[in-house]
């Protein structure tokens, strides 16, 4: 009889609820709700052992929703110095070396080791005229394409192997006429475009140096010059 009285009071005792605090899904934080996370707040201030594991700050919106972390962006200012190739018919060439101009091109990272970039570059060059003379020909050009950076094995992780493909549009323009040279440049050429070169970080910087040598190609069109140029790129870049 005295145990039987002994069992019922132990059952009348208020005992705390084992499952009230209740431990989330660690591998999915950032899609914790309020109630959750005070579920896991409740959960540490019991006596049980803290699993082991991590709980990561993640970052809210304007309305409490969760936003992944912005990928970076680059700004790029080089100087492009370049020998351009034009074909004159009947396999000749004649290679023009332009002045150093400026080049920007601005991007994003697709992921660690993939950009994606456009801009601008100018330059200057001459061409031969029929009459004997020379003009001044203005170079503009619009690339964009993708840049790989990746790491060679063995060294730091702030150097960069630079490898870059796209496409470009150039136009040149001049104060004589198409009917002055025996190969045309003048207006607008679709062409490809190939990049190699060297990048690397400055320590505990957002700034980079960069040296790439650049070559594009002309697409081949009936009845318009094709072109071909080489040239060599040196500048900075800023990562924000």
């Amino acid at each position: 009889m005295r145990t039987a009285l002994l069992t019922l009071l132990l059952l009348a005792l208020p005992l705390p609820r084992l499952g009230a605090a209740g431990l989330p899904n660690l591998k999915q934080q950032d899609a914790w709700t309020d109630k959750e996370k005070k579920e896991f707040l409740d959960y540490l201030k019991t006596s049980q052992p803290i699993p082991a594991g991590q709980v990561k700050s993640v970052a809210q919106g304007p309305n409490g929703v969760s936003t992944p972390p912005r990928k970076p962006a680059f700004a790029s200012l080089a100087l492009q110095s370049e020998a351009l190739a034009i074909n004159l018919g009947g396999g000749r060439t004649k290679t023009e070396t332009s002045y150093p101009g400026p080049k920007l091109l601005v991007g994003g990272h697709l992921f660690s080791w993939v950009r994606y970039y456009t801009g601008l570059k100018y330059d200057r060059l001459g061409q031969d005229r029929l009459d004997g003379g020379r003009s001044r020909i203005s170079h503009l050009e619009i690339p964009a394409g993708l840049e790989l950076a990746l790491i060679p094995l063995g060294t730091p992780q702030t150097r960069y192997v630079l490898l870059r493909g796209g496409v470009s549009a150039h136009r040149f323009s001049s104060s004589a006429r198409n009917t002055d040279f025996a190969a045309p440049l003048l207006g607008w050429h679709p062409a490809w475009n190939l990049g190699l070169g060297y990048e690397w970080q400055f320590d505990n910087s957002r700034w980079r140096f960069h040296s790439l040598a650049e070559g594009f190609r002309s697409f081949a069109r009936s009845g318009k010059t094709s072109f071909s140029g080489l040239g060599l790129t040196a500048g900075f870049v800023y990562t924000f």
